[in-house]
């Protein structure tokens, strides 16, 4: 890895901080709990919507998406048709993660509509620069069951779609 190391009194203390804790804890990251999962249907239908997303953030704008991030991950659970959720991040790199179970492709599309998620896209949106998302219907036994599972599956081609600002 090759870097570039601001010049003294060009605004580059922050840089330089997030640049070293970069290099240093770059692989660090941190998550809310993984989602428990409710009881299938007793329709016998276990299909569910799985959606996983990858953002990298402008570190420099991080605290609005911050703040956007856990307004939306605290309304969570009012959401109608929400099975399970998780947010992950890296403590001091640019990448941030999402991933959240859905009952159906409606309930889904209700939150993308929703108020407090319409209101955080528009709030954090000059803080990203890139998302990647895939969404997928699939039975509940063929969900990741943990975080490194979710993003082994985030890398796979297949269904991905990628954003850039």
């Amino acid at each position: 890895m090759t870097a570039v190391l601001p010049r003294p009194g060009h605004g580059g203390r922050r840089r330089l901080l997030s640049l070293l804790g970069s290099i240093l804890l770059g692989g660090c990251a941190v998550s809310t709990p993984y989602p428990r999962l409710s009881a299938p249907d007793a329709g016998g239908d276990d299909s569910v919507v799985l959606v996983l997303t990858r953002i990298v953030v402008d570190v420099d704008r991080r605290d609005e998406f911050d703040r956007q991030t856990k307004r939306v991950i605290d309304s969570m659970p009012q959401h109608p048709g929400l099975i399970g959720f998780s947010a992950r991040r890296q403590l001091f790199g640019s990448e941030a993660w999402t991933m959240s179970v859905w009952a159906s492709e409606e309930a889904r599309a209700a939150f993308v509509r929703s108020s407090v998620h319409q209101r955080a896209m528009r709030q954090s949106q000059a803080a990203i620069v890139g998302v990647e998302l895939k969404r997928l219907s699939l039975p509940r036994q063929q969900l990741p069951g943990n975080w490194a599972q979710a993003l082994a599956l985030l890398d796979q081609p297949e269904g991905r779609r990628s954003y850039e600002q």
